[in-house]
C-alpha cells in the first residue's frame, strides 16, 4: 500500500477517541490504493484525493472515519467501494464535528444498456453519515451507487456542473436537502427513500436540469417539499417522476414556482400521493400529470400559475378540501379522463387578485360521491364541457356557476336523463342574475365509455347460513368488463385479496363474517392490472353495507303458512316486514316472523315478500319470492313410433308443480337422465321383440305424487348395403342420399359416404320404400353426374326400394355427362331457394358433402336450398353438358362455357321442374346471373333475371321481394298517385295499393306483406294514365 501520510504530532493523537489499531490516512494517492478491514478503522486526518489514474479500492466491511473538514475527492481516479449486505463499507465521522463527504470530480462509471456496472467508480452497500454533505459531484464526473445509505447531512447528494448520477435501492434520511440538483441532467434516482429532510429533492431557480428519471422512490415526512422543481424558464425539463410514494409532507410535488414561460415537459406519472397538506402542486407550463393516485391531502392538486398543461387519467379522492384547484392565470389546460370521487369537493376554477383561470378543457371526467360541489366557476370562460360523469352527494347546487360567463356542458352524463332533476343540480342565472348560464342540453344518457368507469352502486353483503353473500347493482357503461371483490382488514396497503368475478353482479364467501370488510370495484376492457384505477379503468372502492337477507326463494302448498325461520340481520337493525300481496304479517317488525297468504296471493300462485333496514342514511331491502304451489301435473307425451334402433326423445313430456321427477319402463330399455323430465330411451332387445313398451313419468312433491303413461310403438329397420362406380371402378369418394318416399312425398333420411372399395352401408332405415341417389365431388370429377338407383338421372325413372328386410348388393352405375362441351367465355349463375320454409330434410342438405367451397355468403333471396343438383342442358333436354352442387346461400355457377343456348334443370326426388328459360350465352350477353331457382311447394321454378321496364328512370325493387316493394329513384315535380296493381299466376288480382304523390319527398314504399309466397305481375299506373308491368317473385 502506499499512500502519502501526514506527520501527526503526539498530543494530537492522543486526542482521538478510538481505543482499536488504527490506520491514519490523508493526502494525494501515488498509487493504487486498497482499504481493507484487517486494518479497521482508517481515520482520515486530512482530505485524501484519488488523481486521475489512480484507483482506491474499499473492500467490504472496510470502517473510514474522517476528522472536521476532511473528506474523500475522487479527483479523474477511480474509487471502488463495494461492500456486502452483511458486510457494509462505513464513511463516518471521528468526532461529534461533520466532515465534508465524498466529492466526484471529473471521474467516470461505465455501465451497460442497462445501467448494469462495467468499471470506473462505484458505490454499493455503504454509509456516509454525519456531513456537510454526504456525496457531492461536478465537473462532469460520472457515479453508479446501490444500497447506499447517507444521512445527518446538510445536503443528502449535491449534484451540479454536468455530473450524471444513478442511485438505486438507496436511503437518505435526516438532511436539510436531500438531493439538491443544479445544471446535473440525465440523473436515475431509483427505488430510494429520501426521508425526514427539510426538502427530499430540491432543484434551484437559474438551473439547465433536464433528463432526470425519479422513480420508485419513496418520498416522505419531508417538513416542507417532498420534491421541488423550483423556477426553471424552460430549463428544467424533459423529466420523468414515475411510481414514486410521496407521503406526510406540507407540499409532496411541487413543479415550477410560477415563473414567465417555463415550459417543462416533465411528465408525473403513476405516483402515490397522499397526507400531504397539498398533494401536488404544479406552477409550470406544458407538464403531463398521468395515472396518479391523489388521495387523502388537505389539497389533492393545486394549479397555480400554469397553462396548456395535461392533467389524464388520475384518480384523485377522499382529499379533505377540492380535489382540483385552478387559480391565478392558469389557462389552456386539459383534465381528461380524470376520477374525482369522494372529496370534500370536485373541481374548483377561481382566480388570484383577478388573473383569471380560463380556457381550460373538462372532458372525459367522472365525479361522483363529493360532499359539496363537483364544479365549481368562478374564473372564464372555459372550453365546453363534454362527455363528463357529473354526479354528487346532495340533490342541488351541485354544478355551480359564480361567474358571469355561460358555459357550455352539453353532452354529459348527469347521473339520469331527468332534465328537471338535472336542472336542481345546477346553480346558475336560473338561480341568481349574477351569474351566466349553465347550457347543459342535449345531455348523455349513460356514462361516455372514455370516462372513467364509476364504481359499483348498492353494495350489500348478507348472512346466508354460515356465508356472506355480496351483491350490487351492475354499472351502466358500455365498456364494463366486470367487478373484482376485496376483502380482509383495511390497512394503509388496502385489502388482503380480491376475485376477480367477471360479468357477476354477486359473489359468495365462504369463512368471512358480515363485520369483516368488503368492497367491490369495476374495471373497463382497457384494464391491464398496472396502475388501473389511477388510469381510470378500474373504479374506486364501494365498500359493502351490512344488510338484512329474507332466505331463498321458496314454495309452500295451497293453504299452508310461510315462516321467515332463515332471514337474517345484524343484531341491532331495525326492521320491517312487507308484501307484494293481500296476506298478514304475525309481527312485521320481527326478523323469523309468519306470513299468512291471502285469497290474491294464492289466485296468483306467488307473492313477494321484503325485509327492509336503515342504515348509514340508505334503506336496503331484500326480497323474497313465496310461490304457492299446486297440485302437481304430469303429461308424459302421447302415443308415439321409433325405428328398432333409435333412441326416442322425451321432448314433448311436461310436468309442473313436482319436487322430483323419474321415469320407469316395463321392458328392459335403459334412460339416459331417468330423473330429468326431458331425456332419452334406448329400447331393449325385449321391447324390439314386443313391438312396444310402456314408458312411466312419477312426480313426487310436498303437496302430492302423480303418474302418466305412454306406450312406445317399435317400428322394425333394416340396412342397405351396396357399392358406386365409377365407369366400373370402385368410387372411393362418393355419397349416397337414401330418400323415402310417402303419401306426403319424397323425404331425404339419411346420407353415407362410400368406402375405398365403393361400399356403404345403410343403417336403423325404417320400413319403406327408397329412391338411392349416388354422387361424386363435382370439382373431382365433373364428367360423373349424380344417378339414381338403377342408373336414372331424374327420380322419375329411378327404380323404389322397398326396404322390409336387410338389402344386399345394390350397385349404383355413376352415369357420364353427354358431351364434352369446348371451352368458352361464357358464364351462367344463379341461386336455389326456397319459397316459405325449408323442407324436413333441410338439416341433411345444409352440412358441406364434399370438401371445398361450400360456405359461402350470398344474395340470394328467400331460404338458400344447399347441397341441390343443378343441371346443365341443351334446349330439348335430351342431354346434360355438365352439373353442381349449390353452395351453403344456395349460389351455383357454370364457367368458361361456349355460346349457344341452354337451359336448366334442378334436380331432387319428389320434386317436378317447370320449363327452364332458355338461356342464351352469346358476345352481346357472355355472362347470364341471378337466374333463380324456386322451390314451391313440391316443383321447382326457374326464372331469368327480371328485364326491369324503366318509365322515366323509375324501377319497381327489391326482386324477389318480402314484405315491402320500393319504387325509384325520386322525380322532381308531383305525378299524383300511383296506383300498383298485383294479380297471381291464375291473372287474378289479390292486392292493389294506391300512395300519394311521394316521389318529391323520395322513395315511396308498399307494404306486400299480405301477399303469399309466390310469382306475381306488379302494374304500376300513373295519373296521366301510363302504365309499367315487371314480374314479382314473393318470398317468406
Amino acid at each position: 500500500m502506499s499512500k502519502l501520510i501526514a506527520t501527526i504530532a503526539v498530543a494530537a493523537v492522543c486526542l482521538i477517541p478510538r481505543l482499536s489499531a488504527q490506520e491514519y490516512v490523508g493526502g494525494l494517492l501515488t498509487d493504487n490504493t486498497v482499504f481493507s478491514p484487517s486494518q479497521n478503522p482508517y481515520i482520515v486526518i486530512e482530505p485524501l484525493i484519488v488523481p486521475e489514474d489512480i484507483t482506491l479500492t474499499i473492500e467490504p466491511g472496510t470502517h473510514v472515519f474522517f476528522m472536521v473538514r476532511t473528506s474523500l475527492k475522487i479527483e479523474g481516479g477511480t474509487l471502488i467501494a463495494r461492500g456486502h449486505a452483511a458486510l457494509p463499507i462505513m464513511f463516518d465521522a471521528q468526532t461529534d464535528k461533520k466532515w465534508d463527504g465524498v466529492g466526484f470530480i471529473v471521474s467516470k462509471t461505465l455501465t451497460d444498456e442497462n445501467g448494469n456496472y462495467i468499471s470506473g467508480s462505484i458505490l454499493e452497500y455503504a454509509s456516509i453519515n454525519q456531513t456537510t454533505t454526504g456525496l457531492v459531484m461536478g465537473d462532469t464526473a460520472k457515479l453508479l451507487c446501490n444500497n447506499i445509505s447517507i444521512t445527518n447531512g446538510d445536503y443528502g447528494v449535491n449534484l451540479q456542473s454536468g455530473s450524471v448520477l444513478q442511485i438505486h435501492n438507496s436511503t437518505i434520511d435526516e438532511c436539510s436537502y436531500g438531493m439538491y440538483i443544479k445544471n446535473s441532467g440525465s440523473n436515475v434516482v431509483d427505488n430510494c427513500m429520501i426521508s425526514n429532510c427539510d426538502f427530499g429533492i430540491f432543484f434551484p431557480s437559474n438551473n439547465i436540469s433536464r433528463y432526470n428519471r425519479i422513480i420508485n422512490n419513496n418520498l416522505s415526512y419531508n417538513t416542507n417539499i417532498a420534491l421541488f422543481m423550483s423556477m426553471g424558464q424552460s430549463s428544467l425539463q424533459y423529466n420523468i417522476i414515475r411510481g414514486n410514494t410521496v407521503s406526510y409532507n406540507n407540499i409532496g410535488l411541487h413543479i415550477g414556482n410560477g415563473g414567465t414561460a417555463d415550459i417543462g415537459h416533465n411528465l408525473i406519472e403513476s405516483n402515490v400521493v397522499q397526507n400531504n397538506d397539498i398533494g401536488i402542486k404544479l406552477s409550470q407550463d406544458a407538464d403531463t400529470l398521468r395515472a396518479n393516485l391523489i388521495e387523502m391531502n388537505v389539497t389533492g392538486l393545486l394549479l397555480s400559475k400554469a397553462s396548456s398543461n395535461y392533467l389524464i387519467n388520475n384518480l384523485i379522492q377522499n382529499n379533505e378540501g377540492w380535489g382540483i384547484t385552478l387559480t391565478d392565470g392558469s389557462d389552456g389546460n386539459l383534465i381528461s379522463t380524470n376520477g374525482l370521487y369522494n372529496n370534500s369537493s370536485g373541481i374548483k376554477v377561481t382566480h388570484k387578485d383577478f388573473k383569471y383561470s380560463i380556457d381550460n378543457s373538462f372532458v372525459f371526467n367522472s365525479l361522483y360521491g363529493n360532499q359539496n360541489e363537483a364544479f365549481l366557476f368562478e374564473a372564464g370562460p372555459q372550453q365546453p364541457l363534454v362527455s363528463n360523469t357529473i354526479t354528487g352527494s346532495r340533490d342541488t347546487a351541485v354544478f355551480v356557476n359564480h361567474f358571469d360567463d355561460d358555459i357550455l356542458a352539453a353532452g354529459n352524463w348527469w347521473g339520469t336523463s331527468d332534465t328537471t332533476l338535472i336542472d336542481s343540480l345546477i346553480f346558475d342565472f336560473h338561480d341568481s342574475e349574477l351569474y351566466g348560464e349553465v347550457i347543459y342540453k342535449p345531455v348523455l344518457d349513460y356514462p361516455d365509455p372514455g370516462s372513467p368507469i364509476s364504481k359499483p352502486r348498492n353494495v350489500v353483503k348478507r348472512l346466508i347460513g354460515t356465508r356472506i353473500k355480496v351483491d350490487w347493482t351492475n354499472n351502466t357503461e358500455a365498456d364494463l368488463a366486470g367487478y373484482r371483490v376485496y376483502y380482509g382488514n383495511q390497512a394503509e396497503s388496502g385489502f388482503i385479496g380480491f376475485i376477480d368475478v367477471g360479468a357477476d353482479t354477486s359473489y359468495v364467501f365462504e369463512n368471512l363474517s358480515l363485520f369483516d370488510p368488503i368492497a367491490v370495484t369495476a374495471y373497463d376492457d382497457d384494464a391491464d392490472g398496472l396502475s388501473d384505477q389511477p388510469e381510470g379503468h378500474e373504479s374506486a372502492f364501494s365498500p359493502a353495507l351490512a344488510g338484512p337477507y329474507a332466505g331463498a326463494d321458496t314454495s309452500v302448498c295451497h293453504g299452508a303458512v310461510y315462516r321467515a325461520e332463515y332471514a337474517t340481520s345484524l343484531g341491532d337493525q331495525n326492521l320491517i316486514w312487507t308484501t307484494s300481496g293481500d296476506g298478514v304479517f304475525d309481527d312485521p317488525g320481527l326478523l323469523n316472523t309468519t306470513y299468512t297468504p291471502g285469497a290474491s296471493d294464492n289466485a296468483n300462485g306467488s307473492v313477494a315478500l321484503m325485509i327492509s333496514i336503515s342504515t348509514s342514511g340508505f334503506e336496503i331491502s331484500d326480497e323474497i319470492l313465496v310461490t304457492i304451489s299446486g297440485e302437481p301435473f304430469a303429461f308424459a307425451g302421447n302415443d308415439t313410433t321409433v325405428n328398432q334402433h333409435d333412441a326416442y326423445n322425451t321432448h314433448s313430456a311436461i310436468a309442473d308443480n313436482y319436487s322430483t321427477v323419474s321415469w320407469t319402463t316395463f321392458g328392459d330399455g335403459v334412460f339416459t337422465t331417468p330423473d330429468a323430465v326431458h331425456t332419452q330411451y334406448q329400447p331393449g332387445n325385449a321391447d324390439i321383440i314386443a313391438g312396444a313398451v310402456q314408458l312411466v313419468l312419477t312426480l313426487q312433491s310436498d303437496c302430492g305424487n302423480l303418474k302418466d303413461t305412454l306406450l312406445l310403438v317399435i317400428i322394425p329397420s333394416y340396412s342397405i348395403n351396396g357399392r358406386i362406380h365409377r365407369n366400373g371402378n370402385p368410387a372411393s369418394d362418393g355419397l349416397i342420399v337414401a330418400i323415402k318416399a310417402g303419401a306426403a312425398g319424397a323425404k331425404a333420411v339419411s346420407t353415407v359416404t362410400s368406402m375405398p372399395d365403393g361400399s356403404f352401408q345403410f343403417l336403423n332405415l325404417a320400413t319403406g320404400n327408397y329412391y338411392l341417389y349416388a354422387l361424386n365431388d363435382p370439382s373431382l370429377n365433373p364428367g360423373y353426374l349424380p344417378t339414381y338407383y338403377a342408373e336414372s338421372h331424374f327420380w322419375q325413372m329411378a327404380y323404389l326400394l322397398p326396404l322390409d328386410a336387410d338389402v344386399y348388393d345394390v350397385d349404383i352405375e355413376l352415369l357420364k355427362t353427354d358431351d364434352q362441351l369446348p371451352e368458352g367465355s361464357g358464364a351462367i349463375s344463379g341461386f336455389f331457394n326456397y319459397l316459405g320454409k325449408a323442407g324436413d330434410d333441410d338439416s341433411l342438405y345444409s352440412k358441406p358433402w364434399f370438401a371445398g367451397s361450400f360456405f359461402e355468403v350470398g344474395g340470394g333471396n328467400g331460404l338458400p336450398a344447399a347441397n341441390h343438383v343443378v343441371l346443365l342442358m341443351n334446349p330439348d333436354y335430351s342431354r346434360i353438358f355438365r352439373w353442381t352442387l349449390t353452395a351453403s346461400d344456395g349460389s351455383f355457377y357454370f364457367n368458361g362455357l361456349p355460346y349457344g343456348n341452354y337451359r336448366l334443370w334442378g334436380e331432387k326426388a319428389g320434386y317436378s321442374n317447370s320449363i327452364s328459360p332458355l338461356i342464351t350465352l352469346s358476345p352481346a350477353n357472355d355472362d347470364v346471373e341471378g337466374i333463380q331457382l324456386t322451390v314451391n311447394q313440391k316443383s321447382i321454378e326457374i326464372t331469368l333475371p327480371e328485364r326491369v321496364t324503366s318509365f322515366d328512370g323509375i324501377v319497381l325493387y327489391p326482386n324477389p321481394a318480402a314484405d315491402r316493394i320500393w319504387l325509384t329513384p325520386a322525380i322532381t315535380g308531383a305525378l299524383g298517385p300511383v296506383e300498383v296493381k298485383f294479380y297471381n299466376s291464375e291473372g287474378r288480382l289479390v292486392l292493389s295499393n294506391t300512395t300519394q304523390s311521394c316521389f318529391e319527398a323520395g322513395d315511396c314504399h308498399m307494404d306486400i306483406s299480405a301477399l303469399k309466397a309466390g310469382l306475381y305481375i306488379a302494374v304500376v299506373s300513373f295519373s296521366d294514365n301510363r302504365k309499367f308491368s315487371v314480374r314479382l317473385a314473393v318470398t317468406k
